[in-house]
């Protein structure tokens, strides 16, 4: 299938080709050949943490990525990228903003995206997080919750079903947490993030269970990424701590196998069913 990309892609696209045909060393050990045939990834909330890795390791594997976020022009590391891989293109986006979402998938309406990956989310600050425990919930932060973790996802895929639906994959994934999991939730707090990855899952089950999602062949997927290896979490004595590079090596392993009898699922990144 033929791809029509921006001019951004476009530009891009020859000046890799340029230095490739010069001789020159490429910035990525796997680019594909031809760019404008290599498979092309979304991913929201690029600028750092699992998203901004999801973006290094698919550039470095030679697709054409699309990585936004709220504020580009102070992702200094994702603007570090974006220079050393052509193929890589950033785009300003808050899930939050609608608009912004119908305005970029109307910026890329002739762009077939194989996989739609919902990264963005929110998990909150000290003071937010104390507010999610039972007796001192803060139900001011509820909606702020919602919209983000799961309306978010669903406003994508609604308005980049189309893109999908035209390209060789057909994937929408979405970053969830075992927080998602009424029986895997091992959190005694975190009331809303928890509401609002439930909800998050059951959104994109019904996505997956659309007759028009299956007539467009499109399989949709929830990912629990295991706790993410920081500072202030190497020192937890909890089960799944895991590198951030190990976890999105394995997401996007489960991605490349991800087949239509899988759509709907809720998965860990190793690959195992998570429990519901």
């Amino acid at each position: 299938m033929s791809k029509s990309f921006p001019s951004a892609f476009r530009l891009k696209a020859v000046l890799l080709l340029t230095l490739i045909a010069a001789g020159a060393a490429s910035p990525g050990e796997a680019f594909a050949e031809d760019v404008e045939l290599a498979p092309t990834v979304l991913i929201t909330g690029s600028n750092r943490g699992i998203g901004f890795e999801f973006v290094k390791q698919y550039a470095a594997k030679g697709w054409n990525v699309i990585a936004t976020c709220r504020r580009p022009h102070e992702a200094d590391e994702l603007q570090a990228v974006a220079a050393k891989y052509p193929n890589v293109t950033m785009e300003e986006l808050d899930v939050l903003r609608h608009d912004m979402i119908d305005a970029l998938a109307k910026k890329y309406k002739d762009q077939p995206i194989d996989v739609l990956l919902n990264n963005a989310g929110f998990f909150g600050d000290t003071l937010q997080i104390v507010g999610q425990f039972y007796g001192r919930l803060d139900y001011s932060l509820l909606d702020r919750y919602i919209w983000t973790n799961a309306v978010g996802p669903l406003k994508m895929s609604e308005a980049f079903f189309d893109h999908v639906a035209a390209s060789e994959q057909k994937k929408m994934m979405s970053l969830s947490s075992l927080e998602g999991s009424i029986q895997g939730n091992l959190s005694p707090g975190q009331f809303w993030y928890a509401a609002a990855k439930v909800s998050q899952n059951i959104f994109m089950t019904k996505v997956a269970d659309l007759p028009k999602t299956k007539r467009a062949g499109i399989m949709v997927g929830m990912f629990s990424p295991g706790l993410i290896i920081r500072d202030y979490t190497r020192n937890l004595d909890v089960p799944d701590k895991v590198e951030v590079e190990v976890s999105v090596a394995g997401m996007i392993k489960v991605i490349e196998n991800f087949t239509p009898e899988m759509s709907g699922s809720f998965i860990k990144y190793s690959g195992a069913t998570v429990p519901w």
